[in-house]
């Protein structure tokens, strides 16, 4: 028994130095994190870095398969997946070692607070695997500016809705619906002011039919910008939505607090800030009109 003892205590010894043996060497190695490895447990399988290749795609397809997405994916994921799966057909790898679903959280305006609109978040993700920042940023202000002034749903999603040439068996509704400006790239000033302008709830059918032709728009939009940068054609034809409001004259991203510059954004914050005067003027910081 005495040697049973003495034996698992040299055993258990042994694990323990080799244990301390392991985290020391460890602790000097450099920690590294190889962000294009392929998240399936497989470290030998790694992903390309980005930006992919691109290949143009039909723009009518792509707006077709974002409402067809949206019925199971909402708005973000239903845009992503979209233009995603449309790559895999066009280009194949690496496009089709990207898990769709992880756009799902968008719905909404990101887990329904309304923020930056789902379909403008999952159009940016699927722009920035195929385009480097400068190029995402550029077609993304180019998107978000066309979304402010655009009425939705479009003529044409509208028609494929009457006609049934979407791709969904059973629609929401194929009833023509109005369509109204969300002035913002908010999800809450677009179905807010759709719902405002409609009589229609939102939580209604007619709402959630909406936003997913809504999201075969953006789609759409976001492809044509793309094929328009693949061939060099692309060219800027909305302005940005801060260049219609007086504030942004002053308040601007710089350094100089007193003259204004403490905020930082392109869009036109008097559409919601209404209240903007009192909170400044109740700053601690010292500044005042």
């Amino acid at each position: 028994m005495e040697k049973l003892e003495r034996r698992n205590f040299l055993v258990r010894a042994g694990q323990v130095g080799l244990l301390s043996g392991l985290l020391g060497a460890a602790a000097t190695q450099p920690v590294t994190c190889n962000l294009n490895t392929v998240p399936n447990g497989d470290a030998g399988s790694q992903l390309p870095a980005l930006p992919w290749p691109y290949a143009k795609l039909d723009v009518e397809t792509v707006r077709k398969r974002g409402h067809y997405w949206y019925y199971t994916k909402d708005c973000c994921g239903g845009v992503f997946t979209a233009i995603v799966k449309s790559l895999v057909e066009a280009v194949g790898a690496p496009f089709d070692k990207i898990p769709c679903d992880m756009m799902l959280y968008g719905a909404g305006g990101a887990a329904g607070f309304g923020s930056l609109c789902g379909a403008l978040n999952g159009a940016g993700a699927a722009i920035g695997l195929a385009f480097d920042k400068p190029t995402t940023m550029k077609l993304m202000t180019e998107l978000i500016s066309w979304y402010a002034v655009e009425p939705f749903p479009s003529d044409i999603s509208n028609t494929y809705a009457q006609n049934h040439e979407f791709l969904v068996e059973q629609y929401k509704t194929d009833a023509w619906l109005p369509s109204s400006v969300a002035d913002s790239e908010l999800c809450h000033a677009s179905v807010t002011h759709w719902c405002l302008g409609s009589g229609f709830a939102s939580g209604s059918v007619e709402r959630s039919e909406r936003c997913g032709r809504l999201a075969g728009d953006v789609a759409a939009k976001a492809v044509e910008l793309m094929n328009a940068q693949y061939d060099g054609t692309f060219i800027a034809a909305h302005p940005l939505p801060s260049e219609a409001a007086s504030c942004s004259l002053c308040h601007y991203q710089g350094t100089d607090f007193a003259r204004g510059q403490f905020t930082r954004g392109k869009t036109n914050c008097e559409k919601c800030h209404v209240d903007l005067y009192s909170d400044l003027n109740e700053s601690p910081h010292g500044f005042s009109w």
